[in-house]
């Protein structure tokens, strides 16, 4: 034989193995997804049998769907809303909105969508979490230990876990912890290979999460840190010679790693960044609602309310935790308990396994907030005591972790710990020389862990919410004008609203009120201050506010002037003394036309249109309203605006009363930038008449006070606790 064809022998001899090897491996990974997707579908039944009617869990999840159309609309129809700031809720006016809470699942819903209904994308994607997660935390495991059966049941565990399921049930951004496994994967081969590639990937899949969830993004950037912190620690304490190099080499990819991070999750924050940074944070919540929602010590050795067996048992004890469940439910299972214990004590010098012993123990910790939580109380003993923990640190050193308040969360990196810990353990167990010496024996005891673990998780059947369409907005989603709808008890009520909110992604219309994750604290304040929407919003007569006018008369209008064409009540959550009082409120004030629609558990009222009739509304700028002298009466600090709707260009008077706050003040009275009139308030009411030069249309009035305001609390004489900024108060506004 001669060199050439010994060469050729060779080469194909090599080239057959790689495309064995790649065979096996194809087979192997379709294999294991299979499984999981097969697994994915028993253990959520029967959402994937009831996915064209019906979603997975209630509540947030509509809140969900609507966030998962609301994307392209704000992209494609830019005319009438924003990716940044919201214009389809909180009608008029709008919110500022992340235009980015879970990219990935937007991005991928606008394109399901486009051969779909938008309830099934979120199902289907909502399932791919499940999935993709599980098959992230096997190649992870399976990279670490080399076993394919102990992956695999950690792979069960991470995704299958009580915290996904119940997250699962409504906090779609949550749930979405399928890319979180994938950047721990190429994390850890960065740290124990090195190399471009591995700081790439790393920073991708960083990304990635980021893209799912923004506080997952966080979460992930401390388990960054802690891997950064223990790789230096490793070096300085194994190399004694050119350790100097090693840690070049060290910040040199993790240095990649942020780069490629930072250059993608800079456009996914940049708006949040502004807000988190600006005067009017309102991402950032009260520091106690970060203790409220923080886990409890009892929570890890708890089963889940969701289990078929034990959830009744164990509904009582988590009703004692505060917060609420979802943030609750933090339970590993003690199989994973003990696997975990077993593969720390049979590999006390494995250096990894160390490495993710420290990670399941912090996280866990960080999970608890910054108090101790055992059984609902933050404070023991006779004395009152609290046990401070180190999330207090954290607090106070990370940025805009003061915006992260449900602590509770941070859990799910200890769960892809302990899911890794339990790999190590299975694997070190299956290896035991009782159970490697016979293969049925192992087989075995692979499925008595695995039936053991998917028993402690077990959560079926999934709670599913109904999907409908009522036949009423689909006969509006055809209107190409352009109103609102007065959605009755949207505001009032959280659960009502957060599912009414699902039918905007059929009907496309703006709406009053409803809810949202964060916004300011004056969004509601066209609710509060608009006369007829107040009351018909909240469910109360009409308030003898200190604006003088008759709502028979101009109530109508307001409803016209601000383009709302429909009132429509959900009778599903009212009960019928609010829906005999709603609908008495309606047809005495208002002159509405009569009922167009009642089916589908709707009552809709179609809104008149009149000519314009003159009336004034509350803006911003004024407090809460009081009774002074059995009087309705309004204070302002600085500034307060009165809008006033003109059917004509007119002169008029602006009557009032008015008093002025423990020493007397200039009012200035502007219509939009003209000065109209200035005059002395003095301590007592007094009535005061400024006069104005109305257009048609609306004409904004400015009350300003050039002294400013003072707060009583800081007056000593007066030995008051109100700590409101005041300067003059206003009663009975009339306009002639």
């Amino acid at each position: 034989m001669t060199s050439g064809t010994q060469k050729w022998l060779k080469r194909h001899l090599i080239d057959s193995q790689i495309l064995n090897f790649q065979k096996k491996s194809l087979k192997e990974h379709t294999s294991v997804l299979i499984l999981y997707t097969l697994l994915t579908f028993i253990l959520t039944y029967p959402v994937v049998f009831k996915i064209r009617n019906y979603i997975p869990g209630s509540g947030d999840a509509f809140q969900w769907i609507r966030i998962l159309w609301y994307t392209p609309v704000a992209i494609f129809n830019s005319g009438l809303t924003k990716l940044t700031h919201d214009y389809f809720i909180f009608y008029p006016y709008g919110i500022p909105a992340s235009p980015f809470q879970s990219a990935f699942n937007q991005l991928l819903s606008y394109v399901l969508s486009s051969i779909m209904e938008i309830h099934v994308a979120y199902t289907i994607l909502w399932l791919f979490s499940f999935i993709f997660g599980a098959y992230g935390t096997y190649l992870l495991v399976r990279y670490l230990t080399g076993d394919r059966t102990s992956s695999f049941i950690a792979g069960i565990v991470f995704a299958f876990s009580p915290y996904h399921f119940v997250h699962a049930l409504g906090h779609f951004g949550a749930t979405s912890i399928e890319w979180i496994p994938f950047c721990a994967l190429y994390l850890m081969k960065m740290f124990k290979e090195g190399g471009v590639r591995n700081s790439f990937f790393a920073g991708i899949f960083f990304i990635l999460v980021a893209m799912s969830d923004l506080q997952y993004m966080v979460f992930m950037g401390i388990f960054v840190m802690l891997l950064f912190v223990y790789e230096i620690y490793v070096f300085l304490r194994i190399e004694k010679i050119g350790y100097k190099e090693m840690l070049k080499r060290i910040l040199y990819k993790y240095t990649l790693f942020g780069f490629v991070s930072f250059i993608g999750i800079i456009p996914l924050t940049f708006e949040n960044i502004l807000t988190a940074t600006s005067s009017n944070n309102f991402l950032k919540l009260n520091p106690s609602e970060t203790v409220r929602y923080s886990a409890d010590l009892l929570s890890f050795f708890i089963p889940s309310v969701l289990h078929p067996v034990f959830g009744n048992i164990t509904t009582a004890i988590y009703n004692n935790f505060s917060g609420n469940i979802s943030e609750n439910t933090m339970f590993i299972g003690y199989a994973v308990i003990l696997l975990s214990l077993f593969a720390v004590h049979r590999l006390k010098g494995n250096k990894y396994v160390k490495f993710w012993l420290i990670a399941a123990l912090s996280f866990s910790i960080i999970s608890l907030g910054p108090l101790l939580h055992v059984n609902g109380k933050t404070s023991f003993t006779e004395f009152n005591t609290t046990v401070p923990l180190p999330y207090l640190v954290l607090y106070n050193l990370i940025p805009f972790l003061d915006n992260c308040r449900t602590t509770g969360r941070f859990f799910v990196i200890g769960s892809l710990s302990f899911a890794v810990l339990m790999g190590y353990g299975a694997s070190e167990l299956l290896k035991s020389n009782r159970i490697t010496n016979n293969r049925i024996n192992k087989r075995v005891a692979a499925i008595v862990i695995t039936s053991l673990i998917i028993f402690e998780y077990l959560a079926v059947p999934v709670s599913l919410s109904t999907v409908d369409e009522p036949s009423f907005y689909k006969e509006i989603s055809q209107d190409r004008d352009s109103y609102a709808l007065l959605e009755i008890p949207a505001t009032k009520d959280y659960v009502a609203g957060s599912t009414i909110i699902y039918y905007q992604t059929i009907h496309g219309k703006p709406v009053i009120g409803n809810w949202a994750a964060r916004y300011p604290s004056t969004a509601r304040n066209f609710e509060l201050n608009t006369p007829v929407v107040r009351e018909l919003t909240y469910l109360q007569p009409f308030t003898d506010d200190i604006l003088d006018q008759d709502i028979d008369k101009v109530g109508t209008s307001i409803l016209n002037y601000y383009n709302i064409s429909y009132i429509v009540l959900h009778t599903n959550y009212m009960n019928d003394r609010e829906i005999d009082f709603t609908e008495k409120l309606i047809q005495t004030n208002l002159d509405a036309e009569r009922k167009t629609y009642e089916q589908d558990s709707l009552i809709v009222y179609h809104v008149k249109k009149e000519p314009l009739k003159s009336f004034m509304i509350l803006k911003g700028g004024w407090n809460s309203l009081e009774k002074f002298d059995l009087e309705p009466t309004r204070w302002i600090s600085n500034n307060a605006t009165i809008s006033i709707c003109s059917n004509s260009s007119r002169n008029a008077t602006l009557n009032f009363n008015a008093c002025s706050f423990h020493r007397p003040r200039t009012l200035e009275v502007y219509n939009g930038k003209v000065l109209q009139d200035r005059q002395t308030i003095s301590t007592v009411f007094s009535r005061t008449s400024i006069p104005i030069s109305l257009k048609k249309g609306e004409n904004l009035i400015l009350l300003h006070v050039p002294e400013g305001s003072e707060i009583p609390s800081e007056i000593p004489e007066l030995k008051s606790e109100d700590s409101r900024e005041l300067s003059i108060a206003v009663q009975q506004v009339q306009l002639t």
